[in-house]
């Protein structure tokens, strides 16, 4: 009997029909949660946040659990964190050992995943640099974001200073230049070329100009580097330190790095900023509080309602709005936009604020070579809004 093929063919397909049913009913049919024992937020060194129960600020723990399953089997989005506040108050904290992919990239990377750990964020880091601007602003070391932008700069070391004369700060927070820079090629980026240059600042400057500066929206990290110079021009400090005199002390974030440039020791605008989670949620709600922290200005709320406004957009077929170096998805709530602006950062480092329910979402991820953008936009759609009691919300990516 053992012999018959039959009988082998059999028991093979027995075989893997059970194993495929023993992996469905595993990601399909988990367990109900023990809610009563669930760790909703983790323990930290730094005590920061006020925690309180999902039931206490209106979520559904039973959606929240629902996410933390979902991104527990979905390893191959490779989130490594996840937070979520409401009111000021942090509801809910998860961390997931999985591993950041390798892109080859000199910047560390550390693991595993804690409340207490730092994180990559990238193109947050740009994000930052424009809220450094409306420190400025609010300290009165600027005047206004039309001002030029080149004009900070020795003129000297400008090829062509004169065709970039009009290209003020405004152009430079919103990406519409008209530099002629290409940030996003697979291969020979003005991004990767400007980090591998000797002189980071040179190569920016001897980019020409390929549009009249606000006609076109083209995602520029110059830009952002150039921001960067301008603070530290006007302070006479560099970046990081700035940022910690003018951000990060006063929002009790201390356990930050900011990588440095391995040529020069500059510090970029564009990228190299390290955050924990529940600090990057910080940057958020200081937005939500319209630029106060723990009753201190930060910048005005002008600044605050200025940036949380969609300037333009990069593609012709996607909906997603940019300005400011805030990112603009759209999300509808029974076929009603509602208001959501981003921090955005490469592999999957996101923030996103959404004033009318006072909710910041935060997720980091480690899919340096693997991201899907809509992913963060998905988890909000099916789960975050959802856990709040609002139904029939939507992701809609194209226009």
């Amino acid at each position: 009997m053992l012999d018959n093929p039959f009988f082998k063919n059999g028991f093979i397909a027995l075989f893997i029909s059970g194993l495929i049913f023993f992996v469905l009913w595993f990601a399909f049919y988990l367990p109900e949660p023990d809610l009563h024992n669930f760790q909703w937020t983790q323990a930290s060194k730094q005590k920061d946040w006020n925690t309180v129960s999902p039931e206490a600020e209106g979520f559904d723990p039973k959606t929240l659990v629902e996410l933390h399953n979902h991104l527990t089997i979905r390893k191959t989005k490779k989130v490594q964190s996840i937070a979520i506040i409401r009111n000021g108050h942090l509801v809910f904290e998860q961390y997931y050992r999985v591993m950041s992919d390798n892109d080859g990239l000199p910047m560390p990377r550390h693991f595993p995943p804690s409340a207490d750990t730092q994180n990559q964020m990238r193109s947050i880091s740009k994000t930052v640099v424009a809220t450094l601007i409306g420190c400025l602003l609010h300290e009165s070391s600027i005047s206004d974001t039309n001002l030029p932008l080149y004009g900070f700069f020795d003129q000297s070391l400008i090829p062509n200073a004169e065709e970039k004369a009009n290209i003020t700060l405004e152009h430079a927070l919103n990406f519409n230049s008209g530099l002629d820079w290409s940030e996003w090629r697979t291969e020979n980026s003005d991004a990767l070329n400007m980090w591998l240059s000797p002189e980071p600042y040179t190569y920016v400057f001897n980019k020409g100009v390929a549009h009249q500066p606000g006609d076109v929206f083209t995602y520029q990290g110059a830009m952002s580097v150039l921001l960067g110079g301008v603070v530290e021009a006007v302070t006479g400090t560099n970046l990081r330190d700035y940022a910690d005199k003018a951000l990060f002390q006063p929002l009790g974030i201390s356990n930050y790095d900011w990588f440095a440039h391995e040529q020069t020791g500059e510090y970029l605008g564009s990228s190299g900023l390290y955050l924990r989670t529940r600090d990057l949620a910080k940057l958020g709600q200081l937005y939500l509080n319209k630029g106060e922290w723990d009753g201190e200005r930060i910048f005005s709320e002008e600044w605050a309602e200025e940036s949380l406004q969609p300037k333009g957009r990069f593609w012709k077929d996607k909906s997603i709005a940019y300005g400011h170096n805030w990112w603009f998805p759209t999300l509808t709530v029974r076929g009603e936009r509602i208001q959501v602006a981003g921090m955005r950062g490469a592999g999957g480092q996101e923030l996103y604020i959404f004033p009318d329910y006072q909710l910041v979402f935060v997720m980091t991820s480690g899919a340096f070579l693997s991201q899907d953008e809509d992913y963060p936009f998905e988890l909000i759609a099916d789960y975050i809004l959802p856990a709040i009691g609002l139904n029939r919300v939507k992701y809609e990516p194209n226009v």
